[in-house]
Order: structure tokens, then sequence, then C-alpha cells
């Protein structure tokens, strides 16, 4: 484990160069497990953010819900529809057998 004593007027938020986090990603993985956040920067500018990820109780249904809440995306309803395997036959295009499956 890594002593972040050291580091007491950087908790919460640190920045870091790409080639710093490059050489030394397991020592700031670390630190983002013990609730650090690091915004990487390149050439002064900020990049990207390393923050610990958000453990979900309910799973992939609550980020549906949240894709669905912002407009991203569109639940199902009801029950889906049976849908037998459609079998090539040799005398008919498998198109002329999706087109006549969509009538």
């Amino acid at each position: 484990m890594v002593d972040t004593s050291s580091y007491g007027s950087y908790r919460g938020v640190m920045r870091v160069g790409t080639k710093e986090l490059k050489n030394r990603l397991s020592h700031y993985l670390r630190l983002v497990r013990g609730g650090d956040h690091v915004e990487v920067t390149d050439r002064g500018a900020i990049v990207a953010e390393i923050r610990a990820a958000r453990v979900s109780a309910t799973g992939d249904d609550e980020c549906l819900i949240a894709l669905e809440q912002r407009g991203l995306a569109t639940l199902g309803r009801g029950k889906p529809r049976d849908v037998s395997p459609l079998r090539a036959s040799r005398r008919k295009l498998l198109s002329e057998i999706v087109i006549a499956d969509r009538d």
C-alpha cells in the first residue's frame, strides 16, 4: 500500500502528465482506490479524469434507466415476440425469406 500522508495537500484531486501516469500507473490506481481523483494532462491541458468506479446494486437495469432518462436509449415494453430461427431454402433466396417474414 502507498503511504499517501506525504501527499496531504494533494488529497482529493491530483494532476499528472501522461508520461508520469504511464510510468507509475499502479501507484496512481492505488491512490484512486483510496478515494483520490486524478486529472491527466497532456501539455498542460486536462484530457482525462480517473476516479473510482461506482458499483451499482441493481446492475445493468439502473444504467439502462439512466440512459433512457437522458434520451440516449429506449427500453422495450412488453414481451418479446417469438422469433423462430430462419431456415434457408435452396429454392428461395434468404433475402426473399426475410422480406416475407417482415409482412
